[in-house]
């Protein structure tokens, strides 16, 4: 499928909100990560780039991981930072090989696809195709949708009029609320979005400012094993329903593929906005195999990680050709076909 983007729609804020995200993580920072002909691809810095801001659960969970995986060998160096998507890729991709071997960006379910076919509006695009962007393991599972204070919303109609917070553009949360409300819903040109991030929430809330917000739920990568979801200023059971139709409008107009997901057991089912880590063609195979049973054996000590083989290849849309080798090769001998 193509993806459809109103043209009338399109603001560039990259200059103006493109870093806004970009914040320090208490980690030390990399090197440059440039490697000289025939050196040994351990003594440059590998970084993680975590696409949540720093402050996020979900940040935290990504800093755990790198903090864990860096007792192995393969790694001198491994570090993460708080880049937003599309910059996470972006500003890496032209890089020569050797250099960007050692960028990895986590990706989500939206972004891997529009990535590497190139694709996504002028404010959360990806200009070049990607398709040496490969994927290595699904990490998080996070549902999205909108959640209503006051009377439940049992249809998505009654949307109509209100004021819903949702972070500014640039931003893969963003670009899933007007997916969702303009090619699920329909409704994107009768509500009111307001450029909002998540810690001016509560506050614009009790000034009665806004009606709702659009708002994730951090879980685990398979539906029916649930972590602790952090503490949110949504309240869960006044989450909106995706439905079926709504889910196959959204897919129906674009080249990736969303799923549902339903991670509350008094939450509706919403869209899944997984996380997993991509990496380039030419990254070291000992550094993604050591990442890959790193995640297998120690995924459990980390609330809401995929834990198991299975966990970790389940991503939507996913073929053989969209996979590292090197992942391919770990999930053929656990009896996981791609």
């Amino acid at each position: 499928m193509v993806s459809i983007w109103p043209i009338d729609k399109r603001i560039s804020r990259r200059a103006l909100l493109g870093k806004a995200w970009i914040l320090p993580t208490g980690l030390m920072l990399p090197a440059c990560a440039t490697d000289q002909a025939g050196a040994d691809a351990k003594t440059a810095a590998t970084v993680i780039y975590s696409p949540a801001p720093a402050t996020t659960p979900i940040h935290a969970l990504n800093v755990r991981l790198a903090e864990a995986a860096i007792e192995s060998s393969a790694f001198s160096s491994l570090d993460v930072q708080a880049v937003a998507l599309p910059e996470s890729i972006n500003d890496f991709s032209g890089l020569p090989p050797l250099e960007r071997r050692h960028h990895w960006p986590i990706v989500t379910t939206i972004d891997f696809d529009m990535a590497r076919a190139g694709a996504g509006p002028d404010w959360h695009g990806y200009p070049r195709v990607n398709t040496d962007l490969k994927f290595v393991s699904s990490l998080t599972d996070v549902g999205f949708g909108i959640s209503m204070w006051g009377v439940a919303v049992t249809d998505p109609e009654q949307l109509r009029g209100k004021r819903i917070a949702t972070p500014p553009r640039p931003s893969a949360v963003r670009l899933m609320t007007e997916v969702l409300l303009r090619d699920g819903w329909g409704i994107l040109d009768d509500v009111e979005l307001v450029d909002m991030l998540p810690p001016q929430i509560l506050a614009a809330r009790a000034a009665g400012k806004i009606d709702g917000t659009s708002w994730n739920l951090v879980g685990p990568s398979v539906n029916g094993h649930r972590a602790t979801v952090p503490q949110s200023p949504a309240d869960p059971w006044r989450f909106v329903a995706v439905d079926d139709a709504a889910l196959a409008k959204i897919n129906a107009s674009h080249s990736f593929h969303l799923v549902q997901t339903k991670l509350l057991e008094d939450a509706p089912a919403l869209l899944s906005l997984a996380q997993g880590l991509a990496v380039w063609d030419e990254t070291q195979p000992a550094q993604i195999g050591a990442m890959l049973e790193f995640i297998e054996a120690k995924g459990m000590t980390i609330p809401g990680f995929a834990s198991t083989a299975q966990q970790m290849a389940a991503w939507p849309g996913l073929s053989a050709e969209a996979v590292h080798p090197v992942a391919r090769a770990f999930y053929k001998s656990r009896g996981i076909k791609i």
